[in-house]
C-alpha cells in the first residue's frame, strides 16, 4: 500500500494533469484530505515588479540559514520561514504579473488574462471549497483597490480589492450604520417573502419551482443578515476592543499617512483571522508605477542622494550584469525591499503573539509573500518567493531551499515551479489541486 508521500510523488512525477475540479473529491488519503478536518488559514501577499535580485536570496541553504540583509527582519522567525530559490512561472512577469501570481495560468500570452481554463486564483479555489466555514469566504485587500488585485474567480474576472479602511473595518466588525442597513434589508426581504407566497398560489408547477428556488436564495440572505447582526452586536465587540490603535483615518494617503495606512491594513487582516471572520486573505501591495506616494520613497533614498528616485524607474535601470554598475538604483531598491519585508515581519509577529489551540495563530496560518517577476525587466525566472507559518498545518520549514538550476550541487530534487508551491498550499489547507497552473507535484519535502 502506498504511503501518502509516495502517492503524491508518483501522481505528479512527470505528468501535468489537466485542471479538472471533478478530480478533487476522488483524492482521498492525500494531504488535502488529512487537513480538511481542521481549520486552516492562508494569506497571500504580493509585491509587484520584482526586487533587487542581487541582495534578496540568502547565500547559504538549509534550516536556520542566515537570511541576509534584505530578509533580516525575518531572521528571528527563521525556523518558521522557507525562502525559495529557482522557482519559475511560465509567461509570468510583465504587466500581466498580477493575473498570474496566484493562478499560474500557462495559457497567458500577455496583455489580458484569457477567459480560458484554470483562470481561478488559488485563494478563490480554496475559498470555493472552504469559504463557507466562515461568514466572509475570503477577504481581498488592495492598496490601490478595485481591479488592482491578485485574486481572480473561475471565469478569470478580477475580485474587487478593498482599500477603504473604515469600510473594511465595518465589514469585519460592523457599526451603527451597518446595523441600520441590515435592519432595513431584513424588512425589505420580509415584504418580498410575503408577496412571493401570495404570487405562488397563482402559478404553474414549473414557475412555482423557480419561485421556490428564488425564495430559498432570499431566505439564505435573510439568515446571513440575522447572523451578521448577532455577531456585530456581540462577539465582534470583543475583537473591536482589542484594536484601539487602528488608524482608520489614514485613508488620505500622503507621505505621513503611508505608514499608518499600511500598518492598519495589515492589522485588519490579522484581526480578521483572529476573529475567524475569514481564513483566506490576499493583499495586493501598490504597483511601482501606481499610487503616487509609493512611486517615491524619500525616506529610503541612498545615503547622500538628494534628487528624486522612482521605484519603477530604478527597477528597470538596475543592472543584471553587475550590481556595481548601478549602485544608487541597487541601494534604493534594496531599501524598498527591506521596507516591505519589515511590514511582513510585523504582520507575522502579530500572528505569532496570538494564542490559538495551544500554539500561535501563525502556526495555524500559512503566509506566502513575494513577487511574480524577479528583475524589473519582467523576468519570470528565479522568482523571489517565501512562505511563513503553517507548522500546525503540516509545513516543515527549510530556511532556504533551492530548485532547478539554483539548487545546491548535492541536491537531487525533481523539477519544481511556482504552481507546485500554490498547489502545496492548497493541499495543506485541505483542498486538492491536481494540475493547478503548471503544477506536476506537491512539494512533499515541505511537509512534516
Amino acid at each position: 500500500m502506498l504511503t501518502k508521500r509516495e502517492f503524491l510523488r508518483c501522481a505528479g512525477a512527470g505528468l501535468a494533469l489537466p485542471w479538472l475540479e471533478s478530480l478533487a473529491p476522488a483524492l482521498g488519503g492525500t494531504v488535502a484530505a488529512d487537513a480538511k478536518a481542521k481549520p486552516a488559514r492562508c494569506v497571500f501577499i504580493h509585491i509587484p515588479f520584482g526586487v533587487n535580485m542581487w541582495r534578496w536570496f540568502p547565500k547559504a541553504f538549509g534550516p536556520g540559514a542566515d537570511l541576509g540583509a534584505t530578509l533580516a527582519p525575518l531572521q528571528h522567525l527563521v525556523d518558521k520561514v522557507t525562502v525559495f530559490s529557482g522557482l519559475r512561472q511560465k509567461n509570468s512577469g510583465g504587466h500581466g504579473e498580477s493575473g498570474l501570481f496566484l493562478t499560474g495560468n500557462p495559457n497567458f500570452g500577455g496583455g489580458k488574462l484569457p477567459l480560458t481554463g484554470n483562470t481561478i486564483s488559488v485563494d478563490q479555489h480554496i475559498a470555493a471549497a472552504r469559504g463557507h466555514e466562515t461568514s466572509i469566504p475570503s477577504l481581498v485587500l488592495s492598496v490601490a483597490g478595485g481591479q488592482d488585485t491578485v485574486s481572480w474567480d473561475a471565469s478569470g474576472t478580477a475580485m474587487y480589492g478593498l482599500c477603504d479602511l473604515p469600510l473594511i473595518y465595518e465589514k469585519l466588525f460592523g457599526s451603527p450604520q451597518v446595523l441600520a442597513r441590515g435592519q432595513r434589508h431584513q424588512s425589505i426581504l420580509n415584504v418580498v417573502g410575503g408577496k412571493m407566497q401570495r404570487v405562488s398560489q397563482h402559478l404553474g408547477k414549473e414557475d412555482q419551482r423557480r419561485l421556490s428556488q428564488y425564495a430559498d436564495a432570499v431566505a439564505s440572505v435573510d439568515a446571513q443578515l440575522v447572523r451578521d447582526r448577532a455577531y456585530y452586536e456581540g462577539e465582534a465587540q470583543k475583537f473591536a476592543a482589542t484594536a484601539p490603535g487602528l488608524a482608520l483615518n489614514a485613508n488620505k494617503l500622503d507621505n505621513i499617512g503611508r505608514e499608518a495606512y499600511i500598518d492598519t491594513l495589515y492589522d485588519l487582516a490579522a484581526l480578521s483571522l483572529q476573529s475567524d471572520r475569514t481564513r483566506i486573505i490576499t493583499i495586493e501591495s501598490p504597483f511601482s508605477q501606481g499610487t503616487a506616494i509609493f512611486n517615491y520613497y524619500p525616506d529610503l533614498l541612498p545615503k547622500g542622494q538628494k534628487g528624486q528616485m522612482i521605484w519603477h524607474q530604478s527597477g528597470h535601470s538596475l543592472s543584471v550584469s553587475n550590481e556595481a554598475d548601478t549602485p544608487l538604483d541597487a541601494e534604493y531598491l534594496a531599501n524598498i525591499d527591506r521596507y516591505w519585508v519589515g511590514k511582513l515581519a510585523r504582520f507575522l509577529d502579530r500572528l505569532a503573539a496570538i494564542d490559538h489551540e495551544g500554539a500561535s495563530l501563525l502556526d495555524h496560518t500559512v503566509v506566502m509573500f513575494g513577487s511574480g517577476m524577479s528583475w524589473g525587466n519582467h523576468n519570470p525566472d528565479h522568482l523571489p518567493l517565501l512562505i511563513a507559518g503553517g507548522t500546525k498545518l503540516g509545513i516543515r520549514h527549510q530556511g532556504h531551499v533551492g530548485y532547478n538550476d539554483h539548487a545546491p550541487a548535492d541536491a537531487q530534487r525533481p523539477k519544481t515551479n511556482a504552481s507546485d508551491l500554490l498547489r502545496t498550499i492548497s493541499e495543506v489547507c485541505g483542498v486538492p489541486a491536481p494540475g493547478f497552473g503548471e503544477s506536476t507535484r506537491v512539494i512533499d519535502e515541505l511537509l512534516a
